[in-house]
């Protein structure tokens, strides 16, 4: 996905954004997952794995909707953006004119219990809120490693976001500017987990995932680069690539590099599978992600998927089938018009990263037989189970799809 909150719900869920509700956060409007969701933390926790997020959640602020609602037993970090650690520091910015609700902080909770708040969550704090992610990290490591228990570890990193900090420690550290300072400070951070699991004797029996949310905007001020990838925040390739890196001692093979199509949605299968408990992944809902085991175990060189679709709020953007991606709308950047196409450009990707080589016209129409299938059954499948609205109170298909599943059951 080319943002945050649309990412990190297909990560949970292996359901496309636009059916769970999170493909886009209305402003000042209730958002995130519904408590029917269910996700992957749930599905491990429910494996009797110990789980833990420890950073930026995104997926809803209300009770109900936090981390410890969905899966995980504690938790620490917060609850939306990075943006929010700017919003006391605006010359616009009236304490008199918002709640205290309203006011952005660092959060801690234990399932069962009421967050609680920890600090504020300002410039300051938004510098220095990685690295005790990094420690809490370490920390949960140690601790369930000692009782040698299973564990679930979401280290949901605030880095690379707006406003642009880096902790003291990474200041001028690169002496090449601030989004280098702020890389160096996140490779640090990353080794240091992975050092905890050697320390802690776990890593040859813990599979070690290493992605992004969505890519960079290099349209922004100080916005790092995409490489030859076209565009950020859009349909383009450039907001939908990110780095994946799986460790998994003797089973993932080591140092194998692929280009094939893997998607966030794809997470929750293929890490059940991997484990054993692919019986635990729902059967009530539509589910898009597919099983990639597979594919990651070194046991086929080919991805269990051939195509992605692209949303953007509401609307589809783009359909990457293989290596050609054909856009039915594009946008530039976040405050450009939304382009809208009678014959939508297609690109192959393969050798034009960068999108710019037209190539509709060259006798390729016939790919639009096989996208049209693909967002035939799409629109089927939304039209037997529809999609949930943001903020809605949903309880499930079988309250309103002809009896089909059972409001209480998630599987």
């Amino acid at each position: 996905e080319s943002q945050c909150t649309p990412t990190r719900a297909a990560i949970m869920t292996a359901r496309l954004p636009i059916r769970s509700g999170t493909s886009r956060v209305p402003l000042g409007e209730p958002y995130g997952l519904t408590p029917w969701e269910y996700t992957l933390a749930e599905l491990l926790s429910d494996a009797g794995y110990k789980t833990g997020l420890y950073g930026k959640w995104h997926l809803g602020d209300v009770e109900g909707r936090l981390p410890t609602d969905q899966g995980f037993d504690e938790w620490y970090g917060i609850k939306n953006t990075s943006d929010e650690a700017a919003h006391t520091s605006t010359p616009e910015f009236d304490i008199d004119a918002v709640t205290e609700d309203n006011l952005p902080y660092i959060w801690k909770g234990k399932r069962g219990e009421a967050p609680k708040k920890v600090e504020p969550y300002d410039l300051k704090a938004r510098d220095r809120i990685d690295r005790r992610v990094t420690e809490l990290s370490e920390k949960f490591i140690r601790d369930y490693a000692k009782e040698d228990a299973p564990f679930f570890l979401f280290t949901a990193f605030t880095q690379i976001h707006t406003p642009m900090g880096v902790h003291p420690d990474f200041k001028n550290f690169t002496h090449t500017g601030v989004y280098s300072d702020i890389l160096a400070e996140l490779d640090f951070n990353i080794g240091r987990i992975i050092d905890a699991l050697d320390k802690a004797g776990v890593a040859n029996d813990t599979i070690l995932i290493v992605t992004g949310d969505n890519g960079t905007y290099p349209q922004g001020f100080r916005g790092g680069s995409n490489g030859p990838w076209r565009g950020g925040f859009t349909g383009y390739e450039g907001g939908l690539r990110t780095v994946g890196m799986i460790r998994w001692p003797g089973k993932t093979p080591a140092g194998a590099v692929s280009d094939e199509i893997f998607a966030s949605l794809d997470w929750m299968p293929t890490l059940a599978a991997m484990i054993g408990e692919s019986g635990r992944v729902p059967k009530d809902r539509p589910l898009d992600g597919v099983d990639q085991s597979d594919f990651l175990l070194g046991k086929s060189k080919k991805s269990n998927r051939e195509y992605v679709l692209m949303y953007i709020g509401d609307q589809l953007f783009s359909v990457k089938w293989r290596t050609l991606k054909v856009h039915y709308k594009t946008v530039e950047d976040l405050l450009s018009p939304i382009q809208s196409y009678l014959f939508p450009p297609m690109y192959d990707v393969s050798n034009d990263p960068g999108e710019l080589n037209n190539i509709f016209m060259d006798s390729n129409t016939w790919v639009f037989r096989i996208i049209n299938k693909i967002l035939a059954e799409k629109k089927a499948s939304m039209a037997e189970y529809p999609n949930v609205q943001p903020g809605e109170d949903f309880k499930g298909y079988g309250c309103e799809v002809g009896g089909k599943g059972d409001c209480s059951a998630r599987q």
